[in-house]
């Protein structure tokens, strides 16, 4: 009996991770980024010392990592290194790439811009009037000002399921 509880109580944490979207936030006003999937993980930047450092949670556990901390390396022995062959692009990568990136939606999208070029900003005002949307706005000024607002979700379900697709056309096609 208590097999099966615990299989139930693994299939729903497993659907729980593939149908909870992955909150990915942005903002540069408020030096705010966060990467969260609700309940299981939370990271966030944090300004440290002229740089940042990441604290996070994994199950309400906190642990805090410093990307720029120099570790002691541990003597190892040299093994020369073997020539890498170049890779070619290979189109099905494209193909998986543009179909993974289907999977994400963007709830809120705020840029605020100034490229510093007079002319490029002129000609970027009619393209964003364009692209702006419920959730999207894009704005162009003359003063050097730079914003970002982001907030994109994805579920891993949806993610997972765009690239088993692609793969399967791309199986059956060729």
């Amino acid at each position: 009996m208590i097999w099966y509880i615990l299989i139930s109580l693994l299939l729903v944490f497993v659907f729980w991770i593939l149908l909870v979207p992955v909150i990915i936030y942005t903002n540069t006003d408020r030096n705010r980024y966060l990467l969260t999937l609700p309940g299981i993980f939370r990271a966030v930047v944090v300004p440290h010392e002229g740089l940042f450092r990441i604290r996070g949670w994994v199950f309400f556990i906190p642990f805090k990592f410093n990307p720029f901390e120099q570790k002691k390396k541990k003597a190892e022995k040299k093994i020369p290194k073997k020539k890498k062959k170049k890779r070619l692009w290979k189109s099905g990568r494209f193909s998986t790439m543009k179909g993974a990136l289907r999977a994400f939606r963007i709830k809120r999208l705020e840029a605020d811009i100034d490229t510093d070029d007079f002319n490029l900003n002129a000609w970027l005002i009619p393209v964003f009037s364009a692209v702006n949307q419920e959730n999207v706005r894009l704005r162009v000024n003359f003063e050097g000002n730079q914003s970002l607002l982001l907030d994109l979700r994805v579920t891993l379900g949806a993610f997972l399921w765009s690239i088993i697709k692609i793969k399967y056309r791309s199986f059956i096609n060729h």
